[in-house]
């Protein structure tokens, strides 16, 4: 039997982002970044409000650009989402990623998962109106491959979930969240969207396919989920970590102008995840110094975390910021790397290269470089040059798993 539980509209506050927190939340040190998977046909701009909300909670949130927008096979967006996670463990020096399914998006993720062995990198799966078993409607969009597998009685489906069904009775996907309605116009009948095993939330307000995506309370309850377990297990913040933000805040209040506050304040609250009011710290302070490095530096960090893949590098604040800071301080190798991070998280792979080469040159043993450049030498066919990198990372640092997998697939 299915357990499900519903969601009630009720309104809840939560922090924006805007406003310094009294205590700092534990929970945010237990968040891993974001991945967004777009259903059928669906273009990013349809689905940017669940994005922009949050970001706006400072979760580190990118999206994934699935193969012909999401109609072709199924396996292939998979494969393709696979690829992805990897990338952006790599990039991002996470060892687990969460992802959002909406609809198809929902069911190529689980293949990843329970097929493509992607659950090595996954924290939790939260799927919004997903056709677990199959939808109606797609029958009008036969044309298309994902329309074709997402049909109750397709052989795709009924291998995912005769799969599923032998992992279920090994261990209940705790890691699973399936999300939906019962005026989904896109899962006919709604129920499908329920998957045993997982946990099922069903909204219990009048709402569509497009509105689990915009509804605000919808994104509340994401918000919870991501941080959910991995929060629990996070560390609480230090007192004296809460005493020291009351402190800068009361001394900034009386002086707004105390630069050394300003850059403590702004540090501890990178290092804690709060993105937003890191930024501002530091923008006040680049005011007031604009011959700091470091501030441009943490300040580019904050920025990266709330990167949108579709910007142009050449004008995005991050990359700006890491400017700055090699200009001020050519031989800071970090700041090399992490504008390489950037350009890669924008797709402008050459000049992500280059920023490598170059924090290479100053500094032999920065091994995460080492393990991004051959990352971004295989994406450009350069498969010596990738094994040279990956080599010298087990080199600097023997147990790191990406790189011996890399190799293991390179045939070394």
């Amino acid at each position: 039997m299915v357990k499900e539980t519903t969601i009630e509209r009720r309104p809840r506050e939560v922090s924006s982002g805007d406003a310094l927190p009294e205590e700092i939340e534990a929970a945010r040190m237990g968040r891993n970044p974001v991945l967004f998977l777009p259903g059928f046909l669906r273009l990013n701009a349809l689905t940017s409000t669940m994005r922009r909300r949050l970001k706006n909670l400072d979760f580190e949130v990118y999206t994934m650009r699935p193969p012909f927008l999401g109609s072709g096979d199924l396996r292939r967006y998979a494969q393709a989402l696979r690829e992805k996670m990897r990338e952006m463990r790599v990039l991002l020096g996470a060892r687990k990623l969460s992802l959002i399914g909406q609809g198809t998006g929902g069911l190529a993720a689980r293949y990843a998962v329970e097929q493509l062995g992607a659950h090595e990198y996954l924290d939790k799966l939260v799927m919004l109106g997903t056709p677990n078993h199959g939808s109606l409607s797609f029958y009008p969009f036969g044309l298309f491959a994902a329309a074709r597998e997402a049909l109750p009685t397709s052989a795709f489906l009924h291998a995912l979930n005769e799969g599923y069904r032998k992992i279920r009775d090994e261990d209940e996907l705790s890691i699973y969240v399936s999300i939906y309605t019962p005026l989904d116009l896109a899962v006919v009948p709604w129920w499908s969207s329920r998957l045993e095993g997982a946990e099922n939330l069903r909204a219990r307000w009048p709402t569509t396919h497009m509105g689990l995506v915009r509804s605000r309370r919808i994104a509340q309850v994401v918000a919870g989920l991501l941080e959910g377990e991995a929060g629990h297990g996070a560390a609480a913040a230090d007192r004296g970590e809460n005493l020291l933000l009351r402190e800068l805040t009361e001394n900034l209040e009386k002086n707004p102008m105390d630069e050394g506050d300003l850059f403590r304040r702004g540090r501890l609250l990178f290092d804690h995840g709060y993105f937003s009011l890191a930024v501002k710290d530091f923008t006040r302070l680049i005011k007031l110094r604009p011959d700091l490095p470091e501030a441009y530096m943490l300040r580019g960090k904050a920025l990266r975390r709330k990167i949108n893949p579709g910007e142009n590098p050449i004008y995005n604040r991050a990359v700006r910021d890491f400017n700055q800071a090699i200009r001020m301080k050519p031989g800071w190798a970090e700041a090399y790397y992490e504008r390489g991070v950037c350009y890669a998280l924008l797709n402008a792979w050459p000049e992500a290269v280059d920023s490598w080469d170059r924090a290479l040159i100053i500094d032999r043993d920065l091994y995460p470089a080492y393990l991004a450049r051959g990352l971004g030498r295989m994406k450009r066919g350069d498969f010596a040059g990738a094994v040279e990198d990956f080599t010298e990372v087990l080199r600097i640092q023997p147990d790191e798993p990406e790189a011996t997998r890399f190799l293991s697939e390179l045939g070394v």
